[in-house]
């Protein structure tokens, strides 16, 4: 009724306007006299409610130009950003008259606000982590219909993606109630598992880093020419597995093993009544693939029995028709053979190939990083995470349970941790009688909005932890807890102050409210971290600091104790920590006693040594990422330590990693090249994925990945611009020492890594981790033949070079290819079975003679075609010149589909073929 008193107020506003102009006109059939005054209906009423303000609000967001080599408009006092920016705009309209006098907007963006020009008809400001406000300046808080407010600003970083730009804009008004802004909420896309954000803008072309960012990105064409070299095997069907197992041969005569029947599995050997239920999750995937247990089902013998001839973890699995025999020296030995009799399993099918297996893992340490700190993924996820993982023979989970944004695990005497720290809404304290901000929870970042409704908000109980330890352990599975500090620590840090600030309102004294206080009331320290935090650390010259370290890590491993699981291994973090402590009152004084380093810059270090030693003096060892642990002198430091190698190939990832195998740590190789499953899978405007790293990251570059080689890589990967690279490993000493790992020296393992600032739901995490968790089972499990052998004098290899020679490539692509057919042939169906969404891959297209011709990074996909009167087997298009064919690829039961590719018929063009040799998407 509003709208429409005010669609016909303003025409007769408009009417009443033009009267005059009739009159002037000399038009004599109108008498002025004669007129009848109209009155026009009361004005509407401005809403300035947070609830109408969100409803009706439109926000559009579009950015205007990426400016990677310069050109940022000039500070307010003259000063020039020197550094990469984007110019944008956020455009604000709505149906109705809004009054936003009082109230002001928020919003999440990954990029801090940089500039924002004194004309502009809003006020635009970054408050901490990626929470900006903005506010309309007096004359321009009235919204009114058909005029809409314009606010443009200069931000820090680089636009190549739609990856920062986070849902969940809202408003609080001057009650201080709050609402989401119902035109900034996401919605699930087109392409199964990816969310749109229906209020951005299409990004601007050309989205490169700068003039030298050689990436290409993938227009239809593009992707043809990339995986020009696809084929689909489908004998490769039959037997075979995922990871590759070591040795296979099939039986003579093509004999089949019918399992229609069932199996009825016999433990022979150790202790049966203790072995059957550590076997009970992989017959229960078997049985999900339709192959249950039955007492007339094709005996399977499993004899656990020790055996110098079988490796740990090793197996050897026969199957005959008459029966199926299992051989290993321990229990995880026969539960991977029960694994890879579920993988000759084809959906829909009962029988499989006669054949004999015997395989083991090339890495004892096959791990994936799941944070669940940024945005909460809760034990039901998390479950059927470790379903996946121990269906590939993955066997460590590293579970991020604690960064900035949120701590998520329940610690027994500090409840605070969970109370506020695990809880995001809209907590800026003056506007609720607080003189302190976030006394009830963490502000929102990452687009969680105001309240605590969204996946920025959650923990795990005690016994919920428990629980998954338990369910861990029966599929093979470590939990490697981690709790991020001194940096990456906001979540625990306002918690504990909380704590404090709790403790002395009722009246406790300063020592005891103090003793688990991990910041310096009067550090004047100013900083800003990487995710642009300026109180995300720990100060480590404080006591209580470590006597909080200590009581989590002690409640810790009694939870271990609890589940019947040791702690084995735990995680400090220790990276990217920023700049703080140079202005503490403690640090001083610490610095000055001789208690520790005399040097604030040694302080990281010393906290890393200090913390490590902590952890390995309870029997645990001690984990932390490669940058935190280069800070720490090798003689602090436990002898056994887990280092988590992040740097990428072109920033010396090699280097670091042979250093700390060298010093005798468990090297696990973490390069983000491509092994950080949250980064894009292609470079291209619709992935989401940060791209600091990397454009690309798909699987086809993870399953080439020589993880032994590592100099090898830069024969034919690129750095983040799509240039070419040159490692230079051969021993050098100097500013820069450096030598080829040692003797007998090695690394531990392998970990893909999924960090969730921009997975807010399961679905976007399966498109993110699935398919690319396979290759990583793929290189962790198995060592391909086509890998070049480690050259321990030394070498120095750039782009092309022929330590992988054409001979290695080729096979590399025939291996290739017999993988991604039996994910596309046999798993991604059993997937779909376990619920899970997955990225499909985009088609690639090109004319060739005349013909539409089209592929996929993984063949063997169903490929489908839309000219605008709906969807159908590409091989029934018939694309005339000058119209847009839409095609997609599909699964086998046409209900997923990938990202949409357009393509205009225009001319036979070839399209651009200068794509990177990693191969496919």
């Amino acid at each position: 009724m509003a709208k429409t008193q005010l669609l016909i107020g303003a025409a007769l506003a408009m009417l009443a306007a033009c009267a005059p102009n009739i009159q002037a006109s000399g038009a004599q059939d109108l008498e002025p006299q004669a007129l009848t005054p109209l009155t026009p209906l009361a004005p509407v009423a401005a809403a300035n409610d947070a609830s109408s303000i969100a409803r009706h609000l439109d926000v559009r967001y579009r950015v205007t130009a990426n400016k990677g080599d310069g050109g940022c408009p000039a500070n307010a006092d003259g000063s020039v950003l020197n550094e990469p920016c984007y110019e944008a705009q956020i455009v604000l309209s709505s149906d109705v008259p809004l009054d936003l006098s009082q109230s002001a907007i928020y919003f999440s963006q990954i990029d801090p606000v940089a500039y924002v020009a004194p004309d502009n008809p809003a006020t635009l400001a970054h408050i901490n982590g990626d929470l900006h406000i903005l506010r309309p300046r007096p004359e321009t808080q009235m919204i009114q219909p058909a005029a809409p407010l314009q606010v443009a600003f200069t931000v820090r970083g680089l636009a190549l993606n739609r990856a920062k730009f986070m849902p969940n804009y809202y408003v609080v008004d001057g009650a201080g109630e709050s609402a989401v802004i119902a035109s900034t909420t996401e919605r699930p896309s087109a392409s199964m598992g990816r969310m749109e954000l229906p209020f951005l803008d299409p990004l601007p072309a050309g989205l490169k880093r700068t003039q030298t960012d050689r990436t290409v990105i993938e227009t239809p064409e593009v992707t043809f020419d990339i995986n020009r070299t696809s084929r689909f095997i489908p004998e490769a069907l039959d037997s075979g597995i995922i990871p590759q197992v070591a040795e296979l041969e099939l039986s003579e005569g093509a004999a089949r093993v019918e399992l229609g029947a069932g199996i009825n599995p016999v433990i022979t050997g150790g202790a049966p009544a203790q072995l059957a239920p550590k076997l009970k999750p992989a017959l229960e995937r078997l049985a999900s693939l339709g192959i249950g247990q039955s007492p007339n089902g094709v005996p399977v013998n499993i004899a656990v029995e020790s055996d110098a001839n079988i490796p740990a973890q090793g197996y050897q699995l026969i199957t005959a028709p008459g029966a199926i025999t299992i051989r290993a020296s321990d229990i995880g030995g026969a539960f991977y053979a029960l694994q890879s009799l579920a993988g000759l399993i084809r959906p829909g099918m009962t029988d499989i190939p006669a054949l004999e297996i015997n395989d083991a893992p090339r890495f004892a340490f096959r791990g994936l990083h799941l944070d669940i700190a940024r945005n909460f993924h809760g034990p039901e996820t998390i479950r059927a995470v470790l379903d996946q993982m121990a269906a590939y023979k993955l066997n460590k989970l590293h579970l991020h349970l604690a960064d900035d944004e949120g701590w998520r695990l329940e610690i027994a005497g500090l409840p605070e941790l969970t109370q506020i720290g695990s809880q995001r809404c809209h907590d800026l304290g003056s506007q609720h009688g607080d003189k302190r901000a976030e006394t009830r929870c963490l502000l929102p970042q990452l687009g969680s909005g105001p309240d605590r409704s969204t996946s920025g908000s959650g923990f795990i109980s005690a016994a919920q932890y428990v629980e998954l330890l338990q369910y861990a352990d029966a599929r093979q599975i470590e939990i490697i807890p981690a709790l991020d500090m001194p940096g990456h620590a906001r979540a625990a840090v306002k918690a504990m102050e909380a704590r404090y600030h709790r403790l002395i309102a009722q009246g406790a004294s300063e020592e005891e409210a103090s003793r688990f206080l991990v910041s310096d009331p009067d550090d004047q320290t100013r900083y800003s971290s990487i995710q642009h935090y300026s109180d995300n650390t720990l100060n480590v010259c404080r006591p209580s600091t470590y006597r909080f370290v200590e009581h989590v890590l002690d409640e810790l491993i009694d939870l271990h104790q609890q589940a019947g699981t040791p702690l084995q291994r735990y995680h400090i973090g220790a990276d990217e920590t920023a700049g703080a402590w140079t202005a503490s009152p403690l640090c001083a004084q610490f610095l000055a006693s001789g208690e520790g380093p005399h040097d604030v810059e040694e302080l990281g270090g010393y906290f890393v040594s200090r913390i490590a030693r902590m952890v390995a003096s309870r029997g645990v060892i001690p984990a932390a990422w490669s940058d935190g642990l280069s800070e720490a002198e090798t003689q602090d430091m436990p002898p056994l330590t887990q280092s988590n190698i992040w740097d990428t190939l072109a920033w010396g990832a090699n280097r670091t990693a042979n250093r700390h195998a060298n010093r005798g740590w468990d090297v696990v190789l973490s390069l983000p090249d491509a092994t950080y499953f949250d980064l894009p899978y292609a470079a291209h405007p619709q992935e989401g994925g940060y791209y600091w790293a990397t454009r690309r990251a798909p699987t086809r570059k993870l399953f080439s990945m020589m993880p032994e080689n590592l100099p090898a890589l830069a024969a034919y990967w690129t750095d983040r611009d799509n240039q070419n690279i040159t490692i230079d490993d051969r021993p050098a000493s100097g500013d820069a020492p450096h030598r080829p790992l040692d003797q007998g020296r090695g690394f531990t393992g392998l970990q893909g890594h999924l960090w969730s600032e921009t997975i807010r739901n399961r679905e976007t995490l399966g498109y993110q981790m699935l398919p690319r968790m396979f290759a990583l089972a793929e290189r962790a499990w198995h060592r391909a033949p086509w890998e070049a052998p480690y050259d321990r004098a030394g070498r120095v290899v750039e782009y092309g070079d022929d330590i992988v020679d054409a001979q290695r490539l080729a096979a590399m692509e025939r291996d290739w290819n017999r993988f991604a057919s039996i994910i596309a042939g046999k798993e991604l169906a059993k997937l779909e079975l376990g619920g899970w969404s997955y990225r499909l891959p985009p088609v690639g297209a090109k004319m060739v003679d005349g013909q539409l011709q089209t592929n996929t990074a993984i063949a063997g996909l169903s490929v489908e075609c839309n000219t605008g009167s709906g969807w159908q087997p590409v091989e029934q298009c018939a694309p005339q010149a000058g119209i847009e064919v839409q095609l997609r690829s599909t699964n086998a039961t046409g209900q997923l589909h990938s990202r949409i590719s357009r393509v205009t018929i225009e001319s036979a063009s070839s399209g651009e073929d200068n794509a990177p040799a990693d191969g496919a998407n």
